[in-house]
């Protein structure tokens, strides 16, 4: 692959010291996690039940079809506000959905009703949550024996950040991460410089001592090439613009793609 890392690579054969990185940053869907669409009814018929009475307090009844045809659009209008590094709060997705029914009512949900409607909304994926995909324990695991700080840079969708979290305890990976940024608690959206930057920032390091990691070309390769980290794609999905260092299957490879770059760092002693 051109650009960068075949210049470090080259670089390498002339006794120059490898750089030095000090974190791993991971995207979550597509690289640690996907879904189980055959939870997808169970899900949704959960959702229905749980948001329903929410939803009948403000006079709005409703059906199991009908609600869903309503958060769908609500979702894919939302998606679309990522799209330019932009997103809403847990509590404003809840009332986001009261709008495709009533435009007027949105704005008097009152506080409690729409953080209740968003944990009913949003925690439904704690009862069926999606699966940890090949190699993530194990990339988990070597990245703490080799001393490295551990992040996540999430969008979300219908689960904010506080269920996702819950997730990742409930799947015993939360104690591998020193940061965790999602999208609805800080209000951008990957592609958002800011919200890369704010990484870093929690994470204590410069884009030049971190590689970030993940599968769609739009969020998670060619913007934080861009910002100057190091990039490792994940699956078969295309090039971003500009295109990742190196490519893996999954992210049980990653160490050996950073082998790759000359960019993993030693293992630690004992």
């Amino acid at each position: 692959m051109g650009g960068r890392g075949d210049a470090m690579m080259d670089g390498m054969t002339d006794g120059s010291t490898p750089p030095h990185i000090r974190a791993v940053v991971f995207d979550l869907w597509g690289t640690l996690m996907s879904e189980r669409r055959d939870t997808f009814p169970v899900r949704a018929r959960l959702r229905f039940e749980r948001c329903a009475p929410i939803l009948a307090k403000y006079g709005i009844e409703t059906t199991q079809e009908e609600f869903t045809k309503h958060h769908q659009r609500s979702n894919s209008t939302l998606a679309r506000l990522q799209e330019y590094g932009r997103d809403v709060s847990s509590e404003d997705r809840a009332r986001h959905v009261f709008y495709q029914y009533r435009p007027g009512i949105a704005d008097h949900i009152e506080e409690a009703d729409a953080t209740a409607f968003a944990e009913a909304y949003g925690g439904v994926i704690e009862h069926t949550p999606p699966d940890l995909l090949p190699g993530v324990r194990e990339a988990l695991e070597e990245c703490r024996v080799r001393g490295l700080r551990v992040g996540l840079i999430s969008n979300t969708g219908v689960a904010g950040g506080r269920h996702l979290r819950r997730v990742f305890e409930a799947a015993e990976i939360i104690d591998h991460f020193d940061a965790l940024m999602f999208s609805d608690e800080h209000r951008r959206a990957k592609p958002h410089p800011g919200l890369f930057q704010a990484t870093l920032d929690a994470l204590d390091v410069t884009a030049a001592e971190a590689v970030f990691v993940g599968d769609t070309p739009r969020y998670d390769v060619g913007p934080p090439r861009r910002y100057g980290w190091w990039v490792v794609q994940v699956g078969e999905r295309a090039d971003g613009d500009p295109p990742a260092h190196v490519r893996v299957a999954n992210v049980g490879e990653l160490f050996g793609g950073l082998d790759r770059l000359s960019l993993a760092t030693p293992r630690r002693n004992g």
